[in-house]
C-alpha cells in the first residue's frame, strides 16, 4: 500500500529525533509493501505551494500504482488543491483521510488575520499584515490566510468535482478527562468554543466535517497525532493515536486490497 502522509500548519515533518506523525512511520512500514511518504513542506506556506512540493514528491516516490493519503490539519486543505491542480495524481488517488482538517476555517485564523470584530482582532491583523509585507518577501508565510474561515471554503471542493476519490474526515473534541486539552491549547479551546462549540484547540468538530464522516476522537489537536504538550519529552501519553492510525490503515487495506 502506497501511503502518503500530509502534516499540518508550523510544524516540520521532522524536527531532529521529532516526528510530526510520531510513531506512525514504523507502524505504516508495517502494513505496506512500500515505504511511507512524509515529505516536508513549508509549514508557514501556503497550501497551493505546499500542495505543490507534495505532488512533486509523490510523482518520485510512487511514479505509478494508487495511493492513499493521511492527513492532519492544514494537510488536507494542501491534499484537495493537489487532487484539484494535479490531473495525473488525481486519476490515481483512492482515497483522502483527513484529521481535524478546518474545511470551514478556525476562528483563531480569523482572529490572527483581523477578520474577528474586536480591536485587539485588528491589532494582531495589523501585526500580520506587517510580517507578510517584510518576511513574506523571503519566505511564504500565507498559511494564515488559508486557515481562516473565508480561505478556507475558498479552496477546491475536490469532493464535488473528483467524486472517484473517497473522502473520510475525523474530528476530536478534547480529551474525556480534564484538563481537556494541554495548556497551550486550552485558550484556543475557549475562543472556538464560545463560536463554533465542540473543539480540540485548534479546529471544531463542525469545521473538521468532509465527505464521509467518520468520529470524533476523544483527545486534542496534537494528541491526534502522538503528541501530548503537557509531556516534556513529547511521547504519546494518555491517548493511544497509533491504534487508531492502525485501524485507518487496515480499513483501506480492506476495501483495497493489494494497493
Amino acid at each position: 500500500m502506497q501511503l502518503v502522509f500530509a502534516s499540518g500548519f508550523l510544524l516540520p515533518q521532522h524536527a531532529g529525533p521529532i516526528e510530526y506523525f510520531n510513531g506512525v512511520r514504523q507502524l505504516a512500514e508495517s502494513k505496506g509493501r512500500a515505504s511511507p511518504l512524509f515529505h516536508i513542506v513549508a509549514p508557514l506556506g501556503k497550501s497551493e505551494a505546499r500542495s505543490a512540493l507534495l505532488a512533486a514528491a509523490i510523482r518520485l516516490r510512487f511514479p505509478t500504482g494508487p495511493i492513499h493519503i493521511i492527513a492532519h490539519s492544514m494537510g488536507g486543505l494542501d491534499s484537495r488543491y493537489l487532487i484539484a491542480r494535479n490531473t495525473d495524481l488525481a486519476s490515481r488517488i483512492v482515497s483522502l483521510s483527513t484529521l481535524s482538517t478546518p474545511f470551514h476555517g478556525s476562528p483563531l485564523a480569523d482572529l490572527v488575520r483581523g477578520d474577528s470584530p474586536s480591536l485587539f482582532s485588528l491589532g494582531l491583523g495589523a501585526i500580520s499584515n506587517l510580517i507578510d509585507d517584510t518576511i513574506g518577501r523571503l519566505i511564504d508565510v500565507g498559511a494564515v490566510g488559508d486557515l481562516t474561515k473565508t480561505g478556507a471554503e475558498a479552496g477546491p471542493d475536490v469532493a464535488t468535482t473528483h467524486p472517484q476519490v473517497r473522502y473520510r474526515s475525523y474530528a476530536a473534541s478534547g480529551r474525556t478527562t480534564d484538563p481537556k486539552m494541554s495548556r497551550l491549547l486550552s485558550i484556543g479551546h475557549t475562543i472556538i468554543h464560545a463560536q463554533d462549540g465542540p473543539n480540540d484547540g485548534a479546529v471544531a468538530v463542525a469545521s473538521a466535517k468532509y465527505g464521509e464522516f467518520q468520529e470524533t476522537w476523544a483527545c486534542d489537536h496534537l494528541d491526534m497525532v502522538g503528541h501530548d504538550l503537557d509531556d516534556p519529552l513529547l511521547r504519546p501519553r494518555k491517548f493511544d493515536h497509533i491504534a487508531k492510525f492502525n485501524t485507518i490503515i487496515d480499513k483501506l487495506q480492506a476495501e483495497h486490497p493489494g494497493t
